[in-house]
């Protein structure tokens, strides 16, 4: 598993660029939720760990580095550039 030194930012590429709400309080707040069909608020609300990053981009923006949980982040991995 990444340990927080030694885990990239991971980029993920999008065709639309989704508002992003982590800067709100409650969690990570991930959208992969709604991608998965998880029931519930459709963003993770576990808590964000400092070291796992994500920079999301589309073809004309880009949004981060942001901080997700770790589960979050390993579902992420498999799709990031």
């Amino acid at each position: 598993m990444p340990g927080e030194s030694d885990s990239p930012v991971l980029t993920i590429r999008m065709r639309w660029m989704f508002g992003w709400e982590q800067h709100r309080p409650g969690g990570c707040r991930c959208l992969c939720r709604m991608f998965h069909n998880i029931p519930g608020t459709g963003v993770c609300l576990a808590a964000a760990e400092p070291g796992l990053l994500i920079r999301v981009v589309t073809a004309t923006q880009s949004d981060g580095p942001l901080t997700v949980c770790r589960d979050c982040y390993t579902a992420l991995a498999p799709l990031a550039d």
